[in-house]
């Protein structure tokens, strides 16, 4: 318990600096150091972090796009990050799905030419889902900070799905009676999700409360609400996708990065899973003016 807290502490005294910068170059390359991170655990999990061809192309995936994401608004002068129009997000999320289908290409014929003497087709396919999955979440999230309103929009990303885990854990030790999916993960309760859900309903709320106070904009309080509800909920399935991944590989923690916690995709499955959510909400919202959040 003390090794977990004394991580906690430091991990959030290094969080700090880089939510206070995060209209910097400093956010997309520690999201690129992050991204890299969570491919390499996912890919050891699965077995396939040693073929080099599945493992080296996702790596370049994994740093090229959230640092690439500093282009998708222009560079300017200095450090600081250009805004991204919403069609300029777009583009770029286009050009994501181009090269991740080269990258699929590149692995059904690596698999084609060595006759299945590296790898078959599950593990091609199982290796590509989870790159994309993981390459795409952490690029939508500096794409969030760079879009309108985005200063307040992306650190949903990461309070949302905390808020949820936290107050489920909390719900589901007091008020726990019935299991969620105890194959996956036995201690997650139904009472729990629901209190996970309502305090994060009620967390977007307050938080809109708060961003409306300082930006002068009126929130949109029911779509915020269920913006909210809609969050936890995918967080929750985050979690629980990579729970059964682990469990299927008999893993226990993706890594040991962060002692007492796991690895990258330990603390930020959740997160993975809610920030392409995001993503298109903010950029529905920016395309047709529609001020769903702010």
């Amino acid at each position: 318990m003390k090794q977990r807290i004394l991580t906690g502490i430091i991990l959030l005294c290094l969080l700090v600096p880089v939510l206070v910068f995060s209209g910097t170059w400093l956010f997309p390359i520690v999201a690129a150091g992050f991204c890299t991170a969570a491919v390499y655990e996912m890919l050891r999990c699965l077995g396939t972090h040693r073929i080099l061809s599945i493992a080296i192309p996702a790596y370049l995936l994994s740093v090229g796009f959230p640092l690439g994401t500093v282009y998708a608004g222009g560079i300017g002068d200095g450090f600081g990050m250009q805004p991204v129009e919403p069609q300029g997000a777009v583009l770029f999320l286009l050009l994501l799905g181009a090269s991740m289908t080269l990258y699929l290409f590149i692995l059904f014929a690596a698999a084609v030419f060595s006759r299945r003497a590296l790898f078959g087709f599950s593990d091609a396919a199982a290796s590509y889902t989870m790159t994309y999955y993981i390459v795409l979440a952490f690029t939508t999230i500096p794409l969030i900070r760079m879009g309108q309103n985005g200063e307040y929009y992306y650190l949903l990303c990461f309070l949302g799905p905390w808020i949820t885990d936290t107050f489920a854990y909390f719900t589901g030790y007091f008020f726990g009676r019935h299991k969620l999916i105890p194959e996956i993960s036995p201690k997650k309760t139904v009472e729990g999700a629901i209190g996970g859900v309502l305090f994060c309903m009620l967390f977007f709320l307050l938080y809109g409360f708060a961003a409306g106070k300082i930006t002068g904009l009126r929130p949109n309080y029911l779509v915020l609400g269920l913006v909210g509800a809609l969050v936890s909920c995918v967080s929750q399935i985050g979690d629980l996708i990579a729970s059964l991944i682990k469990r299927e590989h008999g893993v226990k923690d993706y890594s040991q990065l962060f002692p007492g916690h796991g690895g990258v995709m330990d603390r930020f499955d959740s997160v993975v899973a809610a920030a392409p959510l995001l993503l298109i909400i903010c950029t529905v919202d920016s395309l047709y003016g529609l001020h769903l959040l702010l």
